[in-house]
């Protein structure tokens, strides 16, 4: 069997590395930057030590704060209008999920036409794009390292991604003093997320020697660290494991794609607001339940990780996983299920349909589903 493995170009690592970050622009050819954050960061001041760095440096720039939360087609073509109007010839994306994705998506329609809806699904962008640095703020979504951006769908429904080998970034910068005033909760969801990317690449049908050894480490890492950084947000070497655990599970997650907890996550309705972090957290004990039979060699590991004992029975040990993982959520004050967070019964017929008709996620997912498997199994958590 052939395996091809992608990934970025460079990696610039470590506290205080931000202050690089004009030297980045000057490697990359750069003279221009745009900056791309989400009004919340903007509003607390995350980027400035970026800005900062890039003034000092002499490289002008501006800054767009008008990331959704939740991209939408508009929004991405609003910030392709500010790369635009500005004249940037380097954008950087600097934040969460939200802000990276905005960012890979907009300089999508900066070397090529229309509108980025046009570009759903996998291989459909032509044109290379302009250089992109992207700095994660959030340790969760792995955005920095893929080749995707999941977008709203505000039309039909639902998240969809746009995914090309040509919305790799040029340089990535993890700084994690950067991520040390990231709130609990954030903290929270966005590990778990990070956690979740690992394990479903590691799980899948797609996994390969490479992405095995990032997922292992990436998921050791957040075990032995996301508590730690959960109720001590100032512990810098917690921090730097999430950091760079959610860059290694992103490295490893891009070249295989997740699994049915993403395909059910980025399923429910845009109307229920919920955070994505806190989407996949909540889904993933009853997902991994589901799923362990499929491959329990993996899951067994998993399980094994999160520090279940292994009994020598594979299938006894892989049951465990999903025990872990809900203990895991509970330390840190997630509820299983999506009915906590308002979700309705009635929708879930909807939602189970989406996440069944999510090819690029269902397909490598180790065990088949269905909409009616999934929706009996989000049934089956209702109290």
């Amino acid at each position: 069997m052939t395996f091809l493995h992608n990934t970025v170009k460079r990696i610039v690592h470590g506290f205080g590395c931000i202050s690089q970050a004009a030297d980045e622009v000057r490697n990359l050819g750069g003279t221009r930057a745009l900056v791309v954050t989400d009004p919340g960061l903007a509003k607390i001041g995350v980027q400035k030590p970026l800005e900062e760095a890039l003034e000092k440096g002499g490289i002008p720039c501006s800054l767009y704060a008008d990331v959704e939360l939740e991209p939408s087609v508009e929004s991405i073509a609003r910030c392709a209008d500010a790369a635009k109007s500005f004249g940037a010839d380097i954008i950087f994306g600097i934040g969460g999920g939200s802000a990276l994705d905005t960012t890979k998506a907009a300089a999508v329609l900066l070397t090529n036409e229309g509108t980025i809806d046009q570009y759903f699904g996998m291989g459909k962008v032509k044109n290379p794009l302009p250089p992109l640095v992207l700095v994660p703020t959030t340790a969760g979504t792995g955005s920095e390292m893929t080749s995707i951006s999941v977008l709203a769908d505000t039309v039909n429904g639902g998240k969809w991604g746009v995914v090309s080998d040509h919305m790799y970034a040029s340089s990535v910068m993890l700084d994690p003093e950067l991520t040390l005033g990231l709130p609990p909760a954030v903290t929270a969801m966005t590990g778990i997320d990070a956690f979740v990317h690992a394990m479903e690449s590691f799980c899948g049908k797609a996994d390969t020697p490479i992405t095995n050894a990032l997922n292992l480490e990436a998921m050791r890492l957040i075990a032995r660290s996301i508590r730690r950084a959960y109720v001590n947000g100032g512990d810098r070497q917690a921090r730097a494991d999430m950091l760079y655990a959610s860059t290694l599970a992103g490295m490893g997650f891009s070249n295989t794609q997740n699994g049915i907890i993403h395909a059910v996550g980025t399923a429910i309705p845009r109307e229920y607001h919920l955070p994505h972090g806190l989407a996949i957290a909540c889904l993933t004990p009853m997902c991994v339940e589901f799923n362990y039979m499929a491959r329990p060699e993996k899951y067994a590991q998993v399980a094994e990780i999160l520090g279940e004992k292994p009994c020598g029975d594979v299938l006894e040990t892989a049951a465990k996983a999903h025990v872990r993982l809900a203990a895991l959520l509970k330390d840190l004050d997630i509820k299983a299920g999506v009915q906590p967070y308002g979700v309705k019964f009635e929708d879930l017929p909807l939602i189970a349909q989406r996440a069944a008709g999510n090819v690029r996620l269902i397909g490598n997912n180790p065990r088949p589903a269905t909409a009616k498997q999934i929706q009996a199994m989000l049934e089956a958590s209702w109290v």
